[in-house]
């Protein structure tokens, strides 16, 4: 498919971050918004986004516009709005009500969600054969992989166009089935999860990130949660703990600081203080209001329990793993290895591990076994192996 430019649908850090990645592979971008003020800030965020990875900007390739009928004149339309399944049923109506769509669309419909189900979404398509996820992880910069999520009515051709799209941009697909949460952000809810619970638990931020950066994560779980967005973490967590009960623990640290606006990079401050444009910087332990303090950190410490290393290592990735098997189970993905792939490029797992399987490996088939029975006995079901955990291993050997 020779795609002469692509259209975003909507400004924000995800949607001006997907514009420089086009632009970067020399694909021109229509970006649409229906907020002035978006639209104005949006060629600066691209420029920041291009120049951190030494791209010059060409704005001639750059073109925006308030209209949404303008958008349907490109082949891809690709939606990044906000992760509110009202909102995007509302612009998928919009979309199709403007064109007067009495037949199939002409364009392929392409939604960055995060967590919502393809399915959910697809109702309201103006062509639900056309329309299919296509999920870009945060940092976009630095994440090769990208989620493809084909609905029950994906035609086929739309499958083998969205991969051929991601190809083009450089980018690394992994197709996964449909559902709550796809594969990655699976995969990342215990590692944000357990976090939070650990913080809960009288573990230092700082150790737990050390923790994790030690093992060889490219971003510990705080500073990825302030990169995400606390409020996109929280309705990710919300949807996920919907789904899955079992398999998670409530953070009421996560809902304050949402409540005070303390949502991460895009308002200054969350976990960390960020001086943007840059990496983190330094935790948030500042006075000021509006600027997380130890003391409000701790005011939601609930016990504080003697934890070594060994398991907070455990629990962050012995979880991730097991949720790796339940994707297989749900049939999101077929193999473990699959998880692997798209944890080493969609979350900054450690190549160097080979997989999430390598902190069984570590401690051996026996010795993880036992450790997952006594974290199920402190911590509920969700550190539960199922059948397909003994099944993978035979005499202590994944095979």
């Amino acid at each position: 498919m020779d795609v002469q430019s692509v259209a975003i649908i909507g400004a924000g850090l995800m949607g001006t971050a997907i514009a420089a990645a086009h632009l970067k592979r020399g694909i021109p971008v229509l970006l649409y918004d229906a907020f002035p003020k978006a639209l104005a800030q949006a060629p600066g965020r691209i420029e920041e986004e291009l120049a951190a990875q030494r791209v010059p900007f060409d704005s001639a390739s750059l073109q925006m516009t308030d209209r949404l009928g303008d958008v349907v004149e490109c082949p891809i339309l690709i939606e990044s709005i906000p992760e509110k399944i009202r909102l995007k049923h509302k612009l998928y109506k919009q979309l199709k009500d403007g064109t007067g769509l009495d037949s199939p669309a002409s364009f392929l419909l392409f939604s960055n969600t995060s967590t919502i189900s393809i399915g959910e979404l697809a109702v309201a398509a103006p062509d639900p054969a056309r329309f299919c996820g296509f999920h870009f992880f945060h940092p976009v910069r630095e994440r090769s992989l990208l989620e493809i999520i084909p609905g029950k009515q994906t035609d086929p051709s739309t499958v083998d166009l969205a991969r051929e799209h991601a190809l083009k941009m450089g980018k690394q697909p992994v197709i996964v089935g449909d559902g709550p949460g796809f594969l990655v952000n699976r995969l990342l809810h215990p590692y944000l999860n357990e976090s939070l619970a650990l913080l809960a638990e009288g573990v230092s931020m700082e150790r737990i990130e050390r923790v994790a950066t030690d093992y060889g994560m490219a971003l510990g779980p705080f500073r990825i949660m302030d990169e995400i967005g606390l409020d996109v973490v929280l309705h990710g967590g919300w949807v996920l703990t919907k789904a899955f009960p079992e398999q998670s623990a409530a953070s009421p640290l996560l809902v304050e600081m949402v409540a005070r606006g303390l949502l991460g990079r895009k308002t200054g401050a969350g976990f960390f203080l960020h001086h943007a444009p840059g990496p983190c910087d330094s935790p948030g332990d500042g006075n000021g209001d509006g600027i997380v303090n130890n003391a409000l950190i701790t005011s939601y410490v609930l016990k504080n329990r003697a934890i070594q290393d060994g398991e907070i290592l455990d629990r962050l990735f012995l979880g991730m793993f097991l949720e790796a098997l339940r994707c297989i189970e749900d049939s999101v993905i077929r193999r473990v290895e699959e998880a692997g792939f798209a944890a080493i490029h969609g979350l900054g797992f450690p190549a160097s591990r080979g997989g999430l399987e390598h902190r069984v490996n570590e401690l051996g088939f026996v010795v993880a076994r036992n450790r997952l029975k006594e974290l199920e006995s402190k911590y509920g079901p969700r550190f539960r192996t199922n059948a397909l955990f003994l099944s993978l291993y035979q005499d202590g050997v994944l095979v």
